[in-house]
């Protein structure tokens, strides 16, 4: 850029604060854009997951059915027959679903109830990502749904 000063001589260059004005709105948009950059599909299948059994669990409740919900961990598909059908998904990631009566099932697949009393028991559904371990947690009391994540290093 070229600048005529007061004593009549041209400069060329940019001045301190254009310089910092540049800098900060470039740092500005690091900060916002990097940490969207660095979520993986996880965060979102976790709660794609907490959706579905929220939507089984309140369905059952009020529509006094029964509907269930398949988890297969060897393939990372999960499968449901809700109020709209039978529906499936990929998840990615999908590493246990941990139940009081199974305990913690790694393979194969589990399947699991929800009756006109909604859940029947607690379910916990763990999915590993890129640098966190996802958990989607359903409280069979509450009916509430519950997702979180433990960062790893």
């Amino acid at each position: 850029m070229t600048r005529i000063s007061t004593t009549g001589k041209c400069s060329k260059g940019f001045t301190f604060l254009e310089l910092v004005v540049v800098l900060f709105i470039i740092s500005l948009f690091f900060t916002l854009a990097v940490p969207a950059f660095r979520r993986t599909y996880t965060r979102t299948d976790a709660l794609k997951v907490a959706s579905v059994l929220r939507e089984l669990n309140d369905s059952s409740v009020a529509m006094k059915k029964n509907f269930d919900i398949t988890f297969d961990l060897d393939t990372g598909k999960i499968s449901w027959d809700g109020p709209e059908g039978t529906r499936s998904m990929d998840v990615k990631g999908l590493t246990r679903v941990v139940t009081p009566s199974r305990g913690a099932v790694r393979e194969g697949s589990l399947k699991v109830f929800f009756g006109p009393m909604g859940a029947p028991e607690n379910i916990d559904v763990y999915m590993k990502g890129k640098g966190a371990l996802w958990e989607v947690s359903l409280n069979q009391l509450s009916g509430r749904v519950r997702v979180s994540s433990n960062e790893t290093k």
